[in-house]
């Protein structure tokens, strides 16, 4: 995204219209290709994909990482569903414009490999394999391989310097499992001064962020060496605590997820929409919010505090999406729905293991990919009925237990 703008830049292009307008022009043109590629679909599910987007798209006001995510895989998808939806083959030249756009998605954010490499497996047709365990084993390595190119594409490439920010994961989880597991101190830290953390709360189940704020904990950070050469060797004491204390690891990354998701929470849940304004900065980018706008944000953030802002109801929506895609017969739809239901389960499911904060918009592409693999197989035939009751039974449950969460947990509570 850097080299992208700076790109802009050069052109004569300032500022964040480049990047606003290209994000903008992806996301729309990819939904317009998927819905003038199906054949007509009842208000009742139309309605229900307008307002499932919402959220999404409110993000879209904002130039950010995510945002460009979001809105090249919505691209990406609008293209294929062109051809698949109509049982025709991908021709080369828009296959080659899919590969750029899941490859610039796949460099903005580590974790978008886990959404993309199903989209690709599926697309692709499996390489002929037949059975789960294959496929899995195929998705596994597809996903190992592209988080080892990754980084020299981007450091050697791309010219980006180290930022040390993949040991973040290692640090909030050495935090956790010395919270939970009752441990004198992480290595590096005198015993007194982990304490004095802990006095100050400086772990949360939601996020790592007081550990890199100088004000609050970054003594902590400091201690393990997190900048220095020290702090490559937080990954050797990740696993070793890990390996020592598995039950205070799962507790912390169980408590974590269920913040991610959105679940067994109280209301008011922060850091759920786009800021309607720009973030102050001394460069003069950006601007107000001007009414339409701060009204968007004002109606996606009504929508936020409903099921539809709630990820753990849209990974129950994405893993009965894809049972019931599983279920049904091949079809240019069937197909696309269960690449993007598994491509929204698999990014959910990953945060259970790399996620260090509960930011809403990290959940963007799977409110998106349901939403679509939902309008997909919404038009396939022979859809096993049985499998549809049962998803959205699933769908029910999880929805109902947010919504008593919420009605028993107090503000704060965790």
């Amino acid at each position: 995204m850097a080299r992208l703008w700076s790109g802009f830049e050069s052109a004569g292009l300032l500022g964040t219209a480049p990047l606003f307008v290209l994000q903008i022009a992806l996301f729309f043109a990819g939904l317009i290709l998927f819905a003038a590629a199906l054949p007509r679909v009842r208000p009742v599910i139309a309605a229900l994909a307008i307002d499932a987007l919402l959220i999404p798209a409110e993000w879209l006001i904002v130039v950010i990482k995510d945002a460009q995510m979001i809105a090249a895989l919505t691209a990406a998808t609008g293209i294929v569903a062109a051809y698949k939806l109509r049982s025709r083959a991908v021709p080369a030249a828009a296959a080659g414009v899919v590969a750029v756009l899941l490859v610039y998605a796949v460099l903005l954010r580590a974790n978008a490999v886990f959404g993309v490499v199903p989209l690709v497996c599926v697309w692709a047709g499996w390489g002929g394999l037949r059975h789960t365990a294959p496929r899995a084993a195929l998705m596994l390595a597809g996903v190992l391989a592209v988080l080892a190119v990754s980084p020299p594409i981007n450091h050697r490439l791309l010219g980006a310097r180290p930022s040390h920010v993949e040991r973040v994961l290692p640090l909030y989880d050495l935090a956790g499992i010395a919270h939970f597991g009752g441990i004198a101190t992480l290595p590096g830290l005198p015993v007194a001064r982990w304490r004095e953390a802990e006095a100050r709360g400086c772990y949360h189940v939601t996020m790592w962020d007081a550990y890199s704020d100088p004000a609050e904990c970054g003594f902590v950070a400091d201690a393990v060496g997190f900048d220095g050469d020290a702090g490559a060797g937080l990954f050797g004491d990740w696993a070793r605590a890990v390996a020592a204390h598995p039950v205070a690891y799962a507790r912390h990354r169980l408590g974590h997820f269920n913040m991610t998701m959105r679940w067994l929470v109280p209301f008011g849940q922060p850091r759920t929409v786009g800021p309607p304004d720009s973030q102050p900065n001394d460069v003069g980018i950006g601007r107000r919010a001007d009414p339409l706008l701060k009204g968007i944000a004002v109606a996606a953030n009504a929508l936020a505090a409903t099921p539809f802002g709630w990820p753990a109801v849209w990974l129950a929506a994405s893993l009965g999406l894809w049972w019931t895609a599983a279920g049904t017969p091949r079809s240019g739809p069937r197909d696309m729905a269960l690449a993007l239901a598994l491509s929204a389960a698999a990014m959910l499911l990953s945060f259970a293991v790399v996620s260090i904060a509960s930011d809403l918009r990290y959940h963007l592409w799977a409110m998106v990919a349901t939403t679509l693999g939902g309008v997909a197989l919404s038009v396939a035939p022979g859809v096993p009925r049985r499998r549809m009751q049962g998803a959205f039974a699933a769908i029910a449950l999880a929805a109902a237990a947010g919504v008593i969460a919420r009605l028993l947990l107090t503000p704060g509570t965790w």
